[in-house]
């Protein structure tokens, strides 16, 4: 027998992209949508316009037709009868309403609300399983029965990830990173706005223009995400710390990084610097990347990758169009890794799928995990 789910903010992008992964899993079925008071006591599909010209169905894949039948409550008012919930609402919602849900039940989330209280926890697996003592932490201070789990950001998820072999086989002193991040990283709305601007370019190569005009994707580079940098930071050292039984004590190294959104679709290319603590070479590192595995993959789980991470040899991958669905898009992958002129430096590009991984599919092999260990 599947477990009954709600996905929260069922409408919204990461929403749509948790009833994807979840509609046919062999463990969770979805039995409730939740969205604004806009969309609720409609059908999902006539919440979305589905099948018309009008429709806000964003994604590649298609709902199955009891899915679009389903009709949308309102989020503020979940069924009791719902053992888990997945949470894509904007992290303005979800402080309140993920918080009411887990006095009872458990709540995976790729919002921002709960990442950076001393009583939570960011969860990636395949990096920090070991975290997972947190929801006792939790639910003992707050007096839940349930927890909210959040996910990293999705920038932080491929150097989260690419760090973790290498800081436990060598150690590290520090981390430089600028990171090349889709426009989907910003919400249907900028790929929207990137479209539109795309039509009034027309054939035409991009030429500079005189006026500045905010969140201008098609030919250009924005060197700033607000706020995203030090959710990197923060997130990176908190995944790579250790949890004492009482709290977590980040990672000691030191971590600088630039957040940069280029004209791509999907995918968060990331180009990394790294000192070590313990000399190694080249091949070393890539020997680490290649032979680590984490729990997800040690438990087999449904939405599990088989390698959490993909080590090219060329010096020109990977690259977002021909590489971010390596793996259905739930590994990372990386390339172009050389030593540079620093003592035990070395400097690689690694990619992560920022709407897979580092959304929906990822929050559902989190929920994977909780499930089979027990915490659910």
């Amino acid at each position: 027998m599947r477990i009954p789910v709600g996905i929260l903010g069922a409408t919204g992008e990461v929403g749509q992209k948790f009833v994807l992964n979840l509609q046919e899993h062999p463990w969770f079925e979805i039995v409730g949508l939740y969205a604004s008071k806009r969309s609720a006591g409609r059908t999902y599909g006539k919440a979305l316009n589905y099948g018309e010209e009008t429709s806000r169905w964003f994604c590649a894949g298609e709902p199955k037709r009891d899915i679009l039948d389903i009709q949308v409550g309102n989020v503020d008012e979940p069924d009791e009868g719902i053992d888990l919930f997945f949470s894509a609402l904007p992290s303005e919602a979800a402080l309140d309403v993920e918080g009411k849900i887990a006095k009872k039940k458990p709540v995976i989330s790729t919002a921002s609300a709960y990442r950076y209280f001393d009583d939570s926890f960011v969860f990636l697996p395949g990096v920090n399983e070991s975290h997972a003592g947190m929801i006792k932490i939790q639910r003992e201070r707050r007096g839940w029965k349930g927890f909210v789990v959040p996910q990293p950001n999705c920038t932080t998820i491929g150097l989260a990830m690419s760090l973790k072999p290498i800081y436990a086989d060598f150690g590290l002193r520090r981390v430089i990173m600028v990171s090349m991040q889709a426009v989907s990283g910003a919400g249907y709305e900028a790929v929207g706005k990137w479209a539109e601007q795309r039509k009034i370019q027309g054939i035409e190569l991009p030429r500079p223009l005189e006026e500045f005009i905010p969140n201008t994707f098609e030919g250009n580079v924005i060197p700033h995400i607000p706020k995203e940098e030090e959710k990197v930071k923060r997130e990176t050292l908190k995944l790579l710390g250790e949890f004492d039984g009482e709290r977590i004590k980040q990672a000691s190294f030191q971590i600088a990084c630039k957040c940069n959104r280029v004209p791509v679709l999907e995918g968060h290319t990331e180009s990394v610097f790294i000192e070590t603590e313990r000399k190694c070479g080249v091949n070393e590192l890539k020997e680490s990347w290649r032979k680590y595995r984490g729990e997800a993959q040690r438990l087999n789980l449904p939405s599990a990758s088989p390698h959490p991470i993909v080590v090219k040899d060329e010096v020109d991958r990977p690259q977002p169009r021909f590489d971010a669905n390596t793996e259905g898009g739930m590994c990372v992958v990386i390339g172009g890794v050389e030593s540079n002129v620093f003592e035990n430096g070395f400097q690689y590009t690694v990619l992560s799928h920022n709407t897979e991984l580092g959304a929906a599919k990822g929050a559902v092999l989190a929920a994977e995990y909780l499930l089979k260990t027990g915490w659910i």
